[in-house]
């Protein structure tokens, strides 16, 4: 499975089974307001990953020449994403409809003074 051939739903029930198998939440249901406090913790841990990084260290990352570091923020990003998976499922909430409805509201903003050499 990869991202070119695995749909939302697909990752929705395969974290909705792991929860079953590892008996979490009632029938594999968790607590939507726990999931969300959850999820900070693991973009906590994520953001662990980037702390006191320099702008060189950065570029590295991105260029692909530190492929342990990312291989830890793959992992912390997958937690944050399971998570983010069980909620969606657990309140209804359709992850493409509501990904394209921000874009479409973002891309009708203003535009703010961004400096990316900041």
């Amino acid at each position: 499975m990869n991202d070119r051939d695995t749909t939302i739903a697909e990752l929705k029930e395969a974290v909705h089974q792991l929860c079953l198998r590892k008996g979490w939440g009632v029938e594999g249901v968790q607590d939507p307001q726990h999931i969300a406090m959850a999820m900070t913790v693991e973009m906590s841990e994520l953001l662990e990953h980037f702390q006191w990084l320099n702008p060189p260290e950065v570029r590295a990352l991105m260029e692909g020449r530190d492929p342990e570091r990312v291989a830890l923020i793959a992992e912390e990003f997958a937690d944050v994403m399971m998570y983010g998976l069980q909620l969606t499922r657990t309140l209804g909430i359709d992850v493409t409809q509501q990904v394209l409805r921000k874009i479409d509201i973002v891309d009708h903003r203003p535009p703010k003074n961004y400096d990316p050499k900041r």
